[in-house]
């Protein structure tokens, strides 16, 4: 049985459905990310489990047991928020402790288990402290242990990181997903950062418009999208307009323009109009032409550390390739180039799957 169960969940405001109709399955110590763009209901979702929202509709079940209607002190969940939420009058023991206090715990397993937590999120040196004297960093590892510390069977993670500068939270996303897996605590993540998804997650629940679009594995979710709204939102991508002109086992030749190409896809038949997903990563540029190839011109490109990605015109239009530092020189406006794939790298998508 799931750890978690969300049961055809709904909430309305009025005669606006943040959530509309949702169901999930989560395992015990799994690492789920709810991501969307803003307003797609993924916020509302976390907070019907975390009890500070009634669902209009449905039931959510935590370790078999029916909590849809229970106070979120009777839930003992621990929950991390976007603004950290810590007490600025209290020391950073005195805030991580704060919970255990309002249990009940006796002193001497209090100290101890807020020791604890404190070492396990590096700041046990710190103690002392006030969160006032501590950077941004420091303070999301004293809310992370504060949730940690009463030894909660969820934690659920509103958007924890967006406040961090961007290498802090790139840092902080591996430590996190680090310490997860230690503890093994089942985990929630809501956020708008595809690359956080990806980088964290066990699986992904991608939302929009208060349903859950597609719930895969974050490998097969950004390598076989089921969706253009799901293939354009998690990871870069080139969405082109295309007819099939021949069915085949796995996918089908289509025709874009004047071009034809092969690519992997399902629930496809001849004629019928499909979005063509090409990854700028999966497209390759060389000055000869191949097999398989196109030809085209860089109108733009910028340096990424680690990657160039540039702009090309081409007879499919103007799309974006993605090519590794290698140290060589780069290509330059106005390069005459050819346009490299392969068939594993062309994502097939009938037009009339729904787009999110």
């Amino acid at each position: 049985m799931s750890f978690v169960r969300l049961e055809n969940v709904t909430k309305r405001f009025d005669r606006f459905t943040a959530v509309d109709d949702l169901s999930l399955s989560i395992e015990k110590g799994e690492f789920v990310s709810l991501l969307g763009p803003s307003g797609c209901g993924k916020t509302t979702t976390l907070q019907m489990i975390a009890g500070l929202q009634d669902p209009t509709a449905g039931r959510i079940h935590l370790d078999g047991e029916d909590i849809t209607h229970k106070k979120p002190n009777q839930r003992g969940l621990g929950i991390v928020f976007q603004s950290y939420a810590l007490f600025p009058h209290m020391t950073v023991e005195e805030n991580v402790s704060f919970g255990l206090e309002m249990r009940r715990v006796d002193r001497g397993e209090r100290e101890q288990r807020v020791r604890r937590s404190l070492e396990q999120v590096q700041l046990d040196s710190l103690a002392k402290r006030y969160p006032k004297d501590l950077s941004g960093g420091q303070r999301q590892r004293v809310a992370l242990a504060r949730a940690l510390v009463i030894q909660p069977p969820v934690l659920l993670l509103d958007e924890p990181l967006s406040n961090l500068d961007a290498k802090l939270r790139e840092d902080m996303q591996l430590e996190l997903r680090v310490l997860q897996q230690q503890l093994g605590v089942t985990t929630i993540l809501v956020t708008h950062d595809q690359a956080e998804a990806l980088s964290m997650s066990d699986r992904i629940v991608v939302m929009n418009e208060g349903r859950a679009v597609q719930i895969d594995a974050p490998l097969t979710m950004y390598e076989r999208p089921e969706t253009a709204f799901v293939s354009n939102f998690v990871g870069k991508t080139n969405l082109l307009q295309g007819v099939v002109t021949a069915v085949e086992e796995d996918g089908a030749t289509v025709r874009v323009g004047e071009q034809s190409l092969s690519g992997e896809g399902r629930g496809l038949s001849d004629g019928a109009a499909v979005t063509v997903s090409l990854r700028p990563e999966k497209l390759r540029l060389s000055a000869q032409a191949e097999d398989q190839s196109i030809p085209g011109q860089v109108s733009a490109g910028i340096f990424l550390g680690n990657h160039w990605l540039y702009q090309i015109d081409s007879a499919l239009g103007t799309l974006l390739v993605s090519e590794a530092n290698r140290g060589t020189p780069p290509f330059a406006r106005g390069d005459p180039v050819h346009i490299h794939w392969v068939r594993e790298g062309v994502r097939l998508m009938p037009e009339g799957a729904p787009r999110g």
